[in-house]
């Protein structure tokens, strides 16, 4: 597995930052955060694997997640200050 990059994590969590609702999952899609298939599935299966997102399903470049949980905040205020 691909080690993610700081920049790949932070754009994906911040996407997921944006879900208001519990109930709301937002598709992860590699052209709209700018990184290749192969670093999308990288980093989301990363971050899932570590409970970052309420919710989470699907896999090979189709990704749709939640908001954050208490982890997916803590590594995201990591990454961005620290």
């Amino acid at each position: 597995m691909l080690m993610p990059s700081k920049s790949d994590c932070i754009a994906i969590l911040t996407a997921a930052e944006r879900v208001a609702n519990s109930e709301d999952v937002v598709r992860l899609s590699y052209e709209n955060l700018g990184l290749s298939r192969n670093r999308l599935d990288a980093t989301a299966t990363f971050l899932m694997e570590r409970g970052c997102f309420k919710r989470c399903s699907g896999g090979h470049g189709s990704y749709e997640v939640g908001g954050l949980s208490l982890q997916g905040k803590l590594r995201l205020d990591q990454l961005v200050h620290g």
